[in-house]
């Protein structure tokens, strides 16, 4: 995969963002073009602004293609988790006698598992295996090769709404751009930020963005439960302004300012350049707004534990990751509390771009240069 360079488009709730790059020879992912374009971003699976929405994805492109001197031709789209489900499937496959395992005995027990065709308001973007067991107990990662009678999988695949996934094939048609992929950037995620051997005990991922949070539990290469909920760090920015009575942007830039991580007095203060003045913010008080909140997103995290079908080990820590809650001092402890779990912040691999907000995008360019895959064609849509 070395020099192939490749484009992808992810889907934030604050900005959209083009990332290019390819493998250098370390394999590691060399950035060639980042581009972003803020907008209204989404909430309860809609875009707040569609029409603004489709100007800042029209932006994006043109703005990326200037810098790259060249049409984009082809391009990967990351489906936020507001707009995907995640269903898991076990299927059998019986021989009358011993046979070695191929590539084509996994292949169809996937053919068995999708039987998505029909519906009208979903379509598969990614599929995956959590685990395979051959003959009665014996689960593997890779059964190619092996011998056996009978193999079983447990099959786990993501669906995206065809209302997104619809929409950007008419704007990329528009754009010209006539051939593109979608990828649930909680998947790519998962199979970027961990290794086969953590996934393989379970991997729980909190992705909490600027108005979206998303909470995934990942098994082997497959998502078990994927949920979501329309809170994030924007969220604690808007309390600080109401209760505070500053303006949104000085109440962001408070945001970043905030430690959690010390019990302040009733004296310490955060100095806050409002309106040309400096004004004293009482630590104390702005710290109990951003822990309210915290709290409140907390709430969510084990709303969407509780309704998942599939259960996981207590002992299991949540990985932060996503620009809502990473940059706030103590927010990952806060957070844990308030869950009643550890929370761990994601260590992102070296890249250009190693921030926790670029996770998703890194995460999608990443899957876009592993896999080689067949971009679907919509000239015809």
């Amino acid at each position: 995969m070395f020099g192939k360079n490749v484009t992808i488009l992810d889907v934030g709730s604050e900005k959209l963002t083009i990332l290019e790059g390819f493998r250098d020879v370390n394999n590691s992912i060399c950035i060639t073009n980042n581009c972003e374009e803020y907008y209204e971003g989404f909430a309860d699976g809609q875009f707040l602004e569609q029409e603004n929405f489709e100007k800042a994805i029209i932006n994006i492109v043109k703005k990326a293609e200037l810098s790259r001197g060249a049409k984009i031709k082809k391009i990967a789209v990351s489906v936020p988790t507001e707009f995907c489900y995640s269903f898991c499937k076990n299927v059998s496959r019986s021989f009358i006698k011993p046979k070695k395992i191929n590539e084509n005995d996994v292949k169809e027990l996937f053919k068995m598992a999708n039987d998505f065709e029909k519906l009208k308001t979903h379509e598969v973007i990614n599929q995956d295996y959590v685990y395979y067991i051959l003959g009665d107990n014996n689960k593997v990662s890779d059964p190619c090769g092996q011998i056996e009678t009978k193999i079983t999988a447990c099959l786990s695949f993501v669906l995206a709404e065809k209302s997104f996934t619809n929409f950007f094939r008419k704007i990329l048609k528009k754009l010209e751009i006539y051939q593109c992929k979608f990828v649930c950037g909680d998947y790519a995620q998962m199979l970027y930020l961990f290794d086969d051997e953590d996934r393989d005990k379970y991997v729980l991922l909190v992705d909490c963005g600027y108005i979206t949070t998303s909470v995934c539990l990942c098994r082997g290469r497959g998502i078990l439960n994927l949920s979501s909920f329309s809170l994030g760090g924007g969220h604690i920015s808007a309390d600080l302004s109401k209760c505070l009575k500053i303006p949104f942007s000085s109440a962001e830039i408070l945001n970043k300012k905030i430690v959690l991580c010390i019990e302040p007095s009733a004296s310490d203060m955060y100095d806050l350049l409002v309106e040309n003045e400096v004004l004293p913010i009482s630590m104390k008080v702005a710290n109990a707004i951003v822990e309210s909140r915290i709290e409140v997103i907390a709430q969510g995290i084990k709303k969407c534990f509780n309704a998942w079908n599939y259960n996981f080990p207590d002992f299991i820590p949540i990985h932060l990751t996503g620009g809502g809650l990473s940059y706030i001092k103590g927010a990952k402890d806060a957070l844990g509390k308030a869950i009643g779990k550890n929370v761990i912040s994601v260590k992102m691999p070296y890249s250009q771009l190693s921030k926790p907000n670029y996770s998703s995008g890194v995460a999608c360019l990443n899957y876009v240069l592993d896999n080689n895959f067949d971009y679907e064609n919509i000239k015809k849509f």
